[in-house]
């Protein structure tokens, strides 16, 4: 339907009906129809009304060695007739900082949680360029140029104060000198536009880290989630600012694998790993229930090749993506027991790095949450 056979229609029906059923960059363009348009979709209402009500196009979002970023569009996974790999679309987002982009270290809702070459933090939504600069933590460790300190962080929504919350776990290297085993937890909160520094936590066990010092947290079930070196899982949750720690049941084989990511498989949690057995992804199936963990074994991979999950398919239930030490992504069918090739048109050329979750295009932004406040 077109934006001037909309105007000809009750002004209910094109806002409860017609324009939350569009996508994102349909509506961008609908805001120059008139002034009443405009203001009617850039309403926080309208806005958290269309991420709610929407189904959403999902894709992958890449950082080149340029420091820009990209996105990856490959709902699509069906190969040509004369061809076994799939081809997949990426176009440059266009969103920058004053610096190049360094790091993406979370998304939610179409946004992303990103750093610059300056280390400085960004809330965006790259689809709109709505960008948000992110204050310095006043609570994180202050330490030397000589030592150590690995920082986590996590990036997700809490539906019960509608805000977007960043987690923050810094702690020392815990084979260096220092004798701090103090982990500091903060937590900012986008709708105050502040940091807050949770209650001292131990996260030492056996004289090394609770958390793993390689991955970010992975959001499910507005819960953020870290591996551990315990062979455990540590879940924040974002409403009650609570952790907890789930156990790997014995029968899925944990204690005999090497950890390699953790992701959304499905709205649940997956954790990937080596075993003997070869590449498998253990998926819990009902949350928080240690024996509803399923195992499944991951074939068409070679032992010497190096490759970790990004995220299963929506609305394609057996098929999960995975991204190369190189930069080149996979597709891999669970149910054909198949791997594919993904070759990226127009995109970010090789060696980019592709974030470990999928992305969402919406109109969410930032502000959003703060004019709700």
């Amino acid at each position: 339907m077109s934006p001037s056979a909309c105007k000809n229609l009750p002004l209910e029906i094109t806002e409860a009906i017609i324009l939350p059923l569009l996508p994102p960059k349909s509506l961008a363009r609908f805001k120059s129809v008139s002034k009443t348009w405009n203001s009617l979709i850039s309403s926080p209402h309208f806005i958290k009304t269309h991420l709610l009500q929407t189904h959403h196009t999902t894709q992958l979002i890449a950082l080149s060695t340029t420091g820009s970023l990209y996105s990856i569009d490959i709902t699509d996974t069906r190969p040509r007739l004369d061809s076994d790999d799939i081809p997949a679309t990426a176009k440059e987002l266009g969103i920058r900082s004053p610096l190049r982009w360094k790091e993406i270290l979370g998304s939610c809702n179409g946004l992303l949680l990103a750093k610059d070459e300056n280390n400085t933090m960004f809330v965006m939504n790259p689809m709109t360029q709505d960008l948000w600069k992110v204050p310095l933590c006043p609570f994180a460790p202050v330490y030397e140029e000589y030592e150590e300190v690995y920082v986590r962080y996590g990036f997700g929504y809490d539906s019960s104060t509608d805000d977007y919350k960043i987690v923050s776990m810094s702690f020392w290297n815990p084979y260096s000198y220092h004798d701090s085993k103090e982990t500091f937890v903060c937590v900012y909160s986008l709708r105050n536009n502040s940091w807050r520094k949770l209650p001292d936590c131990n996260y030492y066990e056996h004289d090394y880290t609770v958390v793993d010092d390689v991955i970010n947290g992975a959001l499910i079930n507005q819960s953020l989630h870290w591996l551990t070196r315990q062979f455990e899982i540590v879940g924040f949750n974002l409403a009650n600012e609570e952790f907890k720690q789930m156990k790997f049941p014995v029968s899925v084989g944990f204690y005999r694998g090497l950890f390699t990511s953790m992701v959304d498989v499905g709205g649940k949690l997956g954790v990937f790993m080596r075993s003997e057995a070869g590449f498998e992804c253990c998926v819990m199936e009902e949350y928080g229930v240690a024996d509803s963990w399923t195992k499944v074994r991951i074939h068409g991979f070679e032992e010497e090749d190096r490759v970790w999950p990004v995220y299963l398919l929506q609305g394609r239930n057996r098929e999960i993506v995975f991204q190369d030490t190189e930069g080149g992504v996979v597709v891999y069918n669970i149910d054909e027991r198949r791997r594919r090739d993904v070759r990226i048109v127009g995109g970010p050329g090789g060696n980019a790095n592709v974030f470990p979750g999928m992305f969402v295009e919406s109109l969410e932004s930032p502000k959003r949450v703060m004019i709700a406040s």
